[in-house]
């Protein structure tokens, strides 16, 4: 009878049946019945918790429940599958059964491929508990290319668990590059939740600085005068022609801080270091950041002599489709928020579409202006000035107008191919702004669906925006 049923109608049954106080041992038979391997799996493991932990039957669940994961063909669905265990995980009664349970998660990554590795730990870390959260860096740590992203969603996760045990030495044992970055991004999550203030962790991220570019991360997580003056104190020993860059990048985070007289006084000493150079080939291009620099701190603003009338009298009063930013980040404006708009704003002018911002905290548009040239160091308004000058971004707060944007379509890398064929109108293409993507709410109720891979490959938000609207300026 299970193979002529809807599997997920069958789980969501099961699901519905232990909530009302129906046997577990009633139940078991029913679950382990189930055709498709994936909803098997699932559904022995929302029965698990209801039995006797120590009887046969919950060891055999178990094991069978595990063997079924391995039985699923598709490497997103055992990695949404493994997931979802996770998430059920979180409140089995019995600690010695769940430890195993996320051991044998774990354990099983070691078979799948790198990008689905990634995904698992973007998209599901924050379901383990502290005591596997050393054992997830380390996996991450193997994770070439990608070790930035996802040591961040376990370090987030972390701070969220309100542990008072931070991974300080695992950071610094990690043999990739980005430990430095991991280091330093710890520090500003912590200093921003308010739990940590001092600048230990930073001192130690500045322990393990190996480049240039590292060392710019750091000075961009300051967050106290303490931090600056730590970078600073680390630049001490610098030669003139290396310290003016990190001199000035500190300039412009103690700006941003609002630490006026700090940043004052490093211009000061910046001023002094460039009477230090003698013959570099960098001094006129050292001097124009410098009279820029000085220019910010007065409060002037500094803008080019660009060529923006042109720009202006070629964009349209219209665009033929419309790009979507559907904003999943937290908390209030941030740079990503920013330079995320920055950068659609360039490619719907140059691709003639508009753009919908979906979902993102109550700003002006005068003042989302002024915060994007800020953030993005533009001598001018840029291409978001012009297009709302046109009428053509507009905010939404919580899904688009079909009426101004077009028929709304979700962009996805696991699309419903009974949704994929897209009607001959304009398009409104709506993608996510943020590392967890569309909410799966808002994916399933689009009516339409677009993946422009071929191959279901997830993009990383600057790239798939680049993608998307490049094929929208190519339909008619």
């Amino acid at each position: 009878m299970a193979k002529n049923t809807h599997n997920p109608s069958l789980m969501r049954r099961i699901r519905r049946e232990l909530k009302e106080g129906q046997d577990p041992e009633v139940l078991l038979p029913r679950a382990k019945a189930i055709s498709d391997p994936y909803y098997r799996s699932l559904s022995l493991y929302l029965v698990i918790p209801h039995l006797n932990q120590k009887s046969k039957s919950c060891k055999s669940a178990i094991t069978l429940a595990n063997n079924e994961i391995d039985q699923v063909q598709q490497p997103w669905r055992r990695i949404e599958l493994l997931g979802s265990i996770t998430k059920l995980l979180k409140s089995f009664p019995e600690i010695e059964v769940k430890t195993k349970s996320y051991s044998m998660i774990l354990s099983k990554l070691d078979s799948e491929k790198k990008v689905r590795t990634r995904d698992f730990l973007l998209n599901y870390s924050k379901n383990f508990p502290e005591t596997f959260l050393e054992e997830l860096l380390h996996i991450s740590n193997s994770l070439e290319g990608s070790e930035f992203e996802t040591g961040k969603a376990i370090i987030r996760h972390w701070i969220n668990l309100k542990s008072h045990s931070f991974p300080v030495d695992k950071l610094i044992n990690f043999k990739s590059q980005f430990k430095t970055k991991l280091l330093g991004y710890l520090h500003f999550q912590l200093s921003k939740s308010n739990k940590y203030t001092d600048s230990f962790i930073l001192s130690k991220a500045v322990e393990t600085v190996d480049s240039q570019e590292s060392l710019k991360y750091l000075v961009r997580v300051c967050s106290t005068i303490s931090d600056i003056e730590l970078i600073e104190n680390y630049i001490s020993d610098f030669s003139s022609e290396e310290k003016i860059p990190i001199l000035l990048s500190l300039i412009s985070r103690a700006d941003r801080k609002n630490f006026k007289e700090k940043a004052k006084e490093m211009y000061i000493e910046t001023e002094e270091e460039y009477e230090n150079l003698i013959d570099s080939r960098n001094k006129s291009k050292f001097r124009e950041k410098m009279d820029l620099t000085l220019k910010r701190l007065e409060g002037e603003q500094f803008i080019k002599n660009v060529k923006q009338a042109e720009d202006l009298h070629s964009i349209s009063s219209k665009g033929k489709h419309t790009l979507a930013l559907y904003n999943t980040y937290g908390g209030n404006w941030n740079h990503p928020h920013f330079k995320a708009i920055f950068k659609a704003s360039n490619l719907c002018a140059a691709f003639d579409l508009d753009l919908a911002l979906i979902s993102f905290p109550q700003i002006t548009s005068e003042k989302l202006v002024k915060e994007i040239q800020k953030e993005m160091r533009l001598p001018g308004e840029g291409y978001t000035k012009l297009l709302f000058d046109k009428k053509r971004i507009q905010f939404f707060e919580k899904d688009v107008d079909e009426t101004w944007s077009g028929i709304k379509v979700a962009t996805t890398a696991n699309p419903d191919l009974s949704k994929s064929s897209l009607p001959d109108a304009r398009l409104c293409m709506v993608m996510g702004l943020g590392p967890k993507g569309l909410p799966k709410s808002y994916i399933s109720n689009a009516s339409y669906h677009f993946e422009f891979t071929g191959s279901n490959t997830a993009f990383e938000t600057g790239t798939a925006m680049g993608a998307i609207t490049s094929h929208l300026f190519l339909l008619h």
